[in-house]
């Protein structure tokens, strides 16, 4: 017992020296700017310090505790965001300025505290400033805009430990490059696109392109995955994903025009059977196309 409690206390300051670490670094404008311009991947440092404005020792100093804390990573030459990072820098940084904003409004809290209307005006204060609060009391998390719904995704991506089905009525360039990320992890991929606006999409993508993701997805064209049995097209009701056969995403999509709602993320192995035997269905009907057959023969050549 007393050897359990002692290593709990020791994982505690562990976890204490990590997050003051973080917060330290992330105190610094600098830093937050070669985070923030590593949400896209900085391939080339030369032109990110001219972009930012940097010298090149406090631009690598910089860099080098970004790289310490694990907000960033360098993956073929490229520094890119971790999932940790792309959490703090797209939720917890603009929660954290959201309520810093918001200390007037909050101050009301502290002269209720203790008394029975503390709790639901906190919530009300909350939810009127948009202030994010941090649960974990519940495995059912709500996605209100297509952003949250793309780094939810992602974050799952990078995270996998075995497989990923995912089915969707979008191409998205990050979500794309995290899905080359894991299947060069060994992460076990399938994909489903929609066919009936395959050609606006892939027109769409040509002008979001950049050199990077092109790099990327000829080297994924190049492995030996074999394409057929990682990507198909079927008519596609709305999109969802099935992680590790238990995390889950469900969009909610307006049928009339297939324009994003809202969309959920679940953690229950029970939502990810049901969700894997209707994917195995439509992954039965789906076809190849003629998208895929260039990519063959990108691979092939």
């Amino acid at each position: 017992m007393e050897r359990y409690e002692t290593q709990t206390i020791e994982e505690d300051q562990t976890s204490q020296r990590e997050l003051a670490a973080i917060l330290r670094v992330l105190s610094r404008p600098d830093t937050v700017k070669i985070l923030s311009r590593a949400e896209t991947g900085i391939s080339n440092s030369t032109y990110a310090m001219e972009e930012l404005n940097l010298t090149p020792k406090k631009y690598y100093y910089r860099l080098n505790e970004l790289l310490g804390t694990d907000l960033i990573t360098k993956r073929n030459g490229v520094y890119r965001q971790t999932a940790l990072g792309r959490i703090m820098y797209g939720r917890f940084l603009p929660a954290m300025g959201k309520t810093i904003d918001a200390k007037n409004e909050l101050g009301i809290l502290d002269e209720l505290e203790g008394t029975k209307l503390e709790s639901e005006v906190r919530k009300r204060i909350e939810e009127e400033l948009g202030i994010p609060v941090f649960e974990n009391s519940t495995n059912v998390k709500l996605l209100g805009d297509y952003e949250s719904l793309a780094i939810e995704a992602i974050d799952l991506y990078d995270s996998a430990e075995e497989s990923v089905l995912l089915a969707s009525n979008y191409i998205d360039v990050r979500v794309m490059e995290a899905c080359f990320r894991s299947v060069d992890r060994g992460i076990t991929n399938r994909l489903i696109v929609d066919k009936k606006s395959l050609l606006s999409k892939i027109q769409s993508l040509r002008g979001m392109l950049s050199l990077t993701f092109t790099k990327t997805i000829i080297n994924f064209a190049s492995s030996k995955v074999d394409l057929k049995e990682f990507l198909k097209f079927v008519d596609l009701p709305y999109t969802f994903c099935i992680v590790d056969g238990h995390h889950n995403i469900i969009e909610l999509s307006n049928t009339l025009n297939n324009s994003f709602i809202v969309a959920l993320s679940i953690d229950d192995r029970g939502v990810s059977e049901k969700l894997t035997k209707f994917y195995e269905k439509l992954w039965k009907a789906g076809k190849t196309n003629a998208a895929l057959n260039i990519l063959d023969s990108i691979k092939s050549s």
